[in-house]
């Protein structure tokens, strides 16, 4: 039978694991070994990392590398349920290797709890045959980008807002993600998910394309041309777009200006404040009406001491006559995005305002205090 001549270097334990791959004509045994001598790095494991390293370890790609430098969040709980809710406050990439070291024992699993750098980026991705993106910074979307087509590494990308969201792969000779968007947007134009929203199951849903763009690459099978899967999930849609190669790409076009990667910064906005800038706002003679733009629920974390008006984001087109004119105004909220979008929205009126750059998270990192619980 010529199926068992070609399994021969499968073990019977993988020869049943895999049965459903090995029918298919286009995977097959030879398919399964090129899976069990893959590397895949993947960065980010939040909604679009967890369901795409469960089918890629499923799938019995050989070694998995995550990186992540987050913990379980009570608030990952309603899209990332590779996790439990005995596992908040613990490393999500150590939680994630180990559920997937229980799922296949066969593979190998490493967990770096690190985030992904200018310095680090092209030597990770040199060391892996794809690299899939689950992050939601683009700071480190941009930095992927850069390090895989510098060193010829095929990336999958992934992105999502409330209902809908985007899978691309961009191949290792370009398009690249720089051909859709050369430079990051301003602030104002960013929404995170903890200020626009998103259903869980979106990202489940995604970060599944994500690892069926991995698992085809890798097998060699399907179209090899960079595209863009559109998901549409209120209308039921998903559009698929082959994307073209500019030309003027600063990063893969005829006159590249990229040739290392840089870590690109979302334009600054003028009156970012970091934590220590913060403080010393604070400590002043006349010191700054602080405002948090947060949720009720988000804070019971953690509150910046200093006088203050709580106006949640959610109300703040309402509430916005309630804002001194004669004080500055310093605002913030979880991680900066929410207080950004404010920030221009008062600096148009000719307030004076400046916003906690990276949100009270960045201000609990810097002073120590006590560790995030959302």
């Amino acid at each position: 039978m010529v199926l068992a001549h070609n399994t021969a270097l499968l073990p019977d334990n993988e020869l049943r694991r895999y049965a459903r791959h090995l029918v298919l004509p286009e995977v097959g045994p030879k398919g399964q070994m090129r899976l069990k001598a893959a590397r895949v790095l993947v960065v980010g494991m939040g909604g679009l990392g967890c369901p795409a390293v469960q089918y890629l370890a499923a799938a019995g790609v050989g070694r998995l590398t995550l990186v992540d430098d987050d913990k379980v969040e009570l608030t990952n709980l309603q899209r990332q349920p590779l996790y439990g809710e005995a596992d908040l406050g613990r490393s999500k990439v150590e939680v994630a290797a180990a559920r997937l070291r229980a799922l296949n024992s066969t593979i190998r699993v490493e967990a770096l709890v690190e985030r992904v750098t200018a310095a680090n980026v092209m030597e990770l991705a040199q060391q892996h045959d794809l690299v899939l993106d689950g992050t939601d910074s683009l700071v480190a979307r941009y930095l992927l980008t850069d390090g895989c087509h510098l060193v010829g590494v095929p990336l999958v990308h992934g992105a999502l807002r409330r209902f809908e969201g985007q899978v691309a792969l961009f191949p290792p000779q370009g398009p690249c993600y720089r051909c859709l968007f050369p430079r990051p947007p301003p602030p104002e134009a960013i929404e995170d998910c903890a200020t626009a929203g998103v259903l869980g199951a979106v990202p489940g849903l995604l970060g599944s394309l994500q690892a069926l763009e991995a698992l085809k690459w890798l097998l060699g099978i399907g179209p090899r041309e960079g595209r863009m899967l559109l998901l549409e999930g209120l209308a039921g849609t998903v559009q698929r777009v082959v994307l073209a190669q500019r030309p003027d790409c600063p990063l893969c076009g005829e006159s590249p200006t990229i040739t290392v990667p840089a870590e690109e910064q979302v334009a600054c906005q003028p009156g970012e404040l970091t934590p220590g800038e913060l403080q010393a706002a604070l400590d002043s003679p006349v010191p700054p009406l602080l405002v948090d733009l947060r949720e009720p629920w988000e804070r019971k974390v953690a509150l910046i001491p200093g006088e203050e008006l709580h106006l949640p984001f959610s109300k703040f087109a309402e509430l916005q006559g309630e804002l001194p004119r004669q004080r500055e105004l310093l605002l913030y909220c979880r991680q900066g995005h929410r207080s950004a979008v404010v920030l221009h929205r008062l600096q148009q009126d000719g307030r004076r305002a400046r916003h906690l750059a990276g949100g009270i998270e960045a201000w609990l990192r810097e002073t120590g205090q006590q560790e995030l619980i959302y």
